[in-house]
């Protein structure tokens, strides 16, 4: 005889763990005819127990599904077909319960049940990609292009790397490190937020670079208007609706940095994002500043050996990827000397020195 499984159901336990207990019985037990009817009779007692049931089932699918890809269709689209297609089994629904072993007809309270699954974890399928963070991020030397949900495209610079959360009246992005250009997807009714620290830039169909460093970060504007919004926690100032600190348009560009007002002015445009074609364009730097930005591009080290030389300025255009062009640069420079280290490859620069005097 099929053993009863019934009792290990706790009937004075809350309703979600009853719905949990069921849900593993009827997925990954042995369920016999018996335990498919007692649980038609549990889930028909109340509109909660109905709730908890496919709540547990949606949650339990999307936790256990590491490759699960979620369908590109329209959740609206999606829902209106489970309604019209009562009683059909598909690859997200519920398991039934029938009535008896032999019997392959779906009860109407199944076929509901069955159609309120199917609704329930579309719906929950995107929920869960609106509320789950995607990661994208680059390492050293790298660049990469993501499209993201809503048409909108992000590209990444070198040891870069942003969380996408998308919901139903917000976009939001968190660049947690790096530098990226964003062309944004043009939607009134959901903004387009970026946080980098304390800083966020709003958006609704516009085109901008966030270059985000330790001790500031740069917003370029390419096309269209931003707003920006500074010294924030995680963007309360945003969701609350207050005055953004100053708009930036298109051209212009902003540094935000501790203990200094945010300005903007007409910026470069063509230098702040000659990166996307592996390009270092410097005006006046200094020569310190130059091999850090090389540093972040190739794992060849650049080490600059003394403060006089790490001030110096230069400018130039140079190929991201090849520091090697950089040193050949430097060579021409007076009183400098550029050597590679035979240990880890470095490339050490040091003012030159002088010769002894002649006896």
């Amino acid at each position: 005889m099929p053993k009863d499984h019934m009792h290990e159901i706790d009937p004075t336990a809350p309703i979600t763990e009853q719905a949990c207990g069921w849900w593993m019985l009827l997925n990954h037990g042995d369920a016999t005819a018996a335990d498919h009817h007692a649980f038609g009779e549990w889930v028909a007692r109340s509109p909660e127990r109905v709730e908890a049931f496919l709540q547990t089932a949606r949650l339990t699918r999307a936790l256990q599904s590491n490759g699960l890809q979620w369908p590109d269709t329209p959740v609206e689209t999606l829902i209106r077909e489970a309604r019209s297609a009562a009683g059909e089994v598909i690859g997200l629904s519920v398991r039934l319960p029938r009535h008896s072993a032999t019997e392959n007809r779906i009860s109407p309270w199944g076929r509901w049940v069955a159609v309120a699954g199917v609704i329930a974890l579309v719906a929950g399928a995107a929920s869960w990609r609106f509320l789950s963070a995607e990661r994208y991020e680059t390492g050293i030397g790298e660049q990469r292009s993501v499209v993201l949900d809503d048409g909108s495209v992000v590209t990444l610079n070198t040891s870069s790397d942003i969380e996408v959360r998308f919901a139903k009246h917000r976009r939001t992005v968190e660049l947690l490190a790096g530098e990226a250009l964003f062309q944004v997807a043009h939607d009134p009714t959901r903004p387009f937020d970026v946080a980098a620290g304390k800083t966020t830039v709003r958006a609704v169909g516009t085109q901008f670079d966030i270059d985000r460093r330790a001790s500031s970060t740069t917003v370029t504007v390419v096309e269209g208007k931003v707003a920006v919004f500074t010294d924030i926690e995680r963007g309360a100032r945003v969701r609350a609706g207050e005055a953004a600190d100053l708009a930036v348009g298109a051209g212009e560009q902003v540094i935000v940095a501790p203990n200094a007002k945010p300005r903007a002015a007409r910026a470069n445009i063509a230098m702040a994002t000659a990166w996307t074609q592996r390009k270092l364009v410097f005006e006046h730097r200094a020569l310190g500043e130059v091999a850090d930005e090389f540093n972040r591009y190739n794992r060849e080290r650049i080490e600059i050996q003394s403060a006089p030389l790490r001030n110096q300025e230069i400018t130039g255009v140079f190929e991201a990827n090849n520091p090697e062009s950089f040193m050949t640069f430097l060579t021409k420079l007076p009183e400098v000397t550029v050597e590679r280290s035979t240990d880890d490859g470095r490339f050490i620069v040091r003012e030159t020195e002088p010769d002894p005097p002649k006896r």
